[in-house]
């Protein structure tokens, strides 16, 4: 790919935004990556989706075979009972990750070339599985999208910040560094929109990119179906191509479903071998139910999860039907979807997390939906400039230490991010590894992201007051009273301590 004028230090921006910190700790075991890369693994090794088996030994149910001994246990998983009839968890049977598919298919070429250079380890192979399956996908896709939205009527200025703010200033940046099924799909989904909208139309594309994001994350259904049905709608042509272009993974995902649990429609989610899991997921239908307003303020305002509070510019979306018409609304439908899908959705807490990680394909429909809107209403972009850079300094902060907070932390900024890097604490890095201690390792990062709100803000007095004002608001939320939770993740920190950090003292 050619870039073009001021594409280079975007790109720049990116790839020190996305990659230059490696925040992973292998002792909390984050079973919503791993349990893919295990898969990946077995797919590369052993040529299956099963991880491993669950088998009895001296009367105790337990996992075994070459991946679990070496890798060590992983949560997150489906198991296909050997004895028809019996039902998990109380069975022994095959182990497969619970999870759609195809990001496990993805990485598993990733894993044989780096097998090529010697046994694999986890650590190396999460680095490897990261930088070519999400982090240099996802900075190809922003600049794309960015010309998409030039392309489209949007001002050069009201493009920048639209990208940055999606980019750096959303749950794109913190699911943009795991190689996880979230910023996959929210990938998968932005491709099939930019094939039906931009340029000609590729019917066989959409088809193929739709398909692909349910076989990444099964939720994203519903939102490639409204891509499928705004394309044709559109289009009046392309209904066979599409067809044809969604095929190759619909029939992975039949074949995975059909080989680990028996029947083509048979999806993990019915297998499931953890019974939290199972009770968390039961009310409702297939987990959908009611919103409460409990769910509403938690997962839209909430500072321990709120999309408006990590984010606050994707709120400015919402304004989309007041401006915008047919086809020029798709994006609004998308984002539409995914919040209805939240706050109805009986697992809306979403474990450990930075906002709500399961609406992840939110932030680039959100982008697209601002840009638009400010193409039409040009004196909301301070707004948006105000909104967005304090959407970066904000999950631009939280993801430098951590992709996920335990479930006690009300406020992560003041409970977690400020105590942690206060300490010195910051991830795996060039720098550190070359031996620069603290937060200096971290300055590249630290000034991409300054350079991303600088650009946004633009010397806008209007828009610096409400940056100013939003982060205000966002570091004086009350914290709750347990401490716990930074010194869990600080004991989690590999090295411990890194290089030039002041260690916490002990409770």
């Amino acid at each position: 790919m050619r870039l073009r004028r001021g594409e280079g230090l975007l790109l720049l921006l990116l790839l020190a935004g996305y990659g230059w910190l490696f925040v992973f700790f292998e002792r909390i075991n984050n079973p919503n990556e791993l349990v893919r890369v295990y898969a990946a693994r077995a797919l590369a090794e052993e040529h299956t989706w099963s991880i491993g088996r669950r088998e009895i030994r001296s009367g105790r149910f337990v996992d075994a075979g070459r991946i679990h001994s070496e890798w060590g246990y992983v949560n997150d998983k489906a198991l296909a009972c050997d004895v028809p009839g019996e039902r998990p968890p109380r069975c022994t049977g095959r182990l497969f990750a619970a999870k759609a598919p195809a990001a496990s298919l993805l990485g598993a070429p990733v894993l044989v070339v780096l097998r090529a250079f010697g046994p694999l380890k986890k650590t190396p192979a999460v680095f490897a599985l990261r930088w070519v399956c999400v982090i240099l996908p996802s900075a190809v896709f922003w600049i794309l999208l960015r010309r998409w939205m030039l392309d489209s009527g949007v001002q050069e200025n009201a493009a920048l910040v639209s990208t940055l703010a999606g980019a750096l200033g959303s749950l794109s940046l913190t699911y943009g560094q795991m190689f996880a099924g979230h910023q996959l799909a929210a990938l998968a989904l932005g491709a099939a929109f930019l094939c039906a909208s931009w340029g000609s139309f590729r019917p066989f594309w959409v088809g193929f990119f739709c398909a692909l994001a349910v076989a990444l994350e099964y939720p994203s259904a519903p939102a490639a179906a409204i891509l499928v049905a705004a394309a044709l709608l559109r289009h009046r042509r392309g209904g066979l191509r599409l067809s044809l272009g969604a095929l190759p993974w619909m029939l992975v995902l039949a074949q995975f479903h059909w080989s680990a649990f028996g029947a083509p429609w048979s999806t993990p989610y019915g297998h499931l071998e953890n019974p939290a899991f199972v009770r968390d997921i039961a009310p409702g239908l297939m987990g959908i139910s009611a919103p409460s307003w409990e769910r509403i303020y938690g997962s839209l305002f909430s500072p321990w999860l709120g999309l408006f509070f990590w984010a606050p510019w994707t709120a400015l979306a919402l304004l989309a039907p007041r401006w915008l018409r047919r086809f020029d609304l798709v994006p609004v439908a998308v984002v539409a979807y995914y919040l209805v899908f939240q706050i109805t959705h009986a697992l809306w807490r979403s474990g450990w997390t930075v906002g709500p990680r399961y609406i992840t394909p939110v932030a680039p429909f959100a982008a697209m939906s601002v840009a638009l809107v400010v193409r039409e209403a040009p004196r909301l972009l301070p707004m948006l400039r105000g909104l967005g850079a304090a959407a970066v300094a904000t999950t631009g902060l939280a993801s430098a230490v951590s992709q996920g907070f335990p479930l006690e932390v009300i406020n992560p900024l003041r409970e977690v991010v400020g105590p942690l890097l206060a300490h010195g604490y910051v991830p795996r890095n060039l720098l550190q590894w070359l031996g620069v201690p603290g937060l200096w390792s971290a300055l590249p990062y630290f000034v991409a992201l300054a350079a991303a709100i600088a650009l946004i803000l633009q010397r806008s007095a209007v828009a610096i007051a409400v940056a100013a004002a939003v982060i205000g608001m966002q570091w004086a939320a009350p914290p709750g009273d347990e401490r716990g939770a930074v010194h869990f993740l600080a004991a989690q920190w590999e090295p411990d301590p890194p290089p030039g950090a002041r260690p916490f003292m002990e409770r």
